[in-house]
This record gives structure tokens, C-alpha cells and sequence, in this order.
């Protein structure tokens, strides 16, 4: 198998700041490289939410 990442800014631990991609090959579940994501969905209320969804859609649309 094969991971590919890109991590975007500080937060995301991105360690160097140009575009680029991680290629990481997987030979078994044993490889010890795992990725654990957590939804935190339970956490927020609808007012939050849409205005999260705001803020990312502003963040990718372009504004020609």
C-alpha cells in the first residue's frame, strides 16, 4: 500500500514551508506509521457548524 500526505501550515505539522507531497510505502499493518482521526462533531452546536463551513468555503473559492 502507499500513504501519500501533504501537510498545510505549522499547525498541520508542516516543517517545510513549500508545496510538496509525502510518498509513504506500507508493507504491513505492523509498520508502525498510523494515522488516527477524531471527530469532534458532538462538540458543536448548528450555529457553530454552519459558521465553520463558512469560513472554509471562503478560505477555497476563488474570487475571480
Amino acid at each position: 500500500g502507499l500513504n501519500i500526505l501533504n501537510n498545510n501550515r505549522e499547525l498541520a505539522y508542516q516543517s517545510v514551508f513549500h508545496s510538496h507531497i509525502h510518498l509513504v510505502p506500507r508493507y504491513s499493518k505492523e509498520d508502525d506509521f498510523s494515522i488516527h482521526f477524531v471527530n469532534h462533531q458532538d462538540s458543536y452546536g448548528s450555529e457553530e457548524l454552519k459558521a465553520i463551513q463558512e469560513t472554509i468555503v471562503k478560505q477555497v473559492s476563488c474570487d475571480d
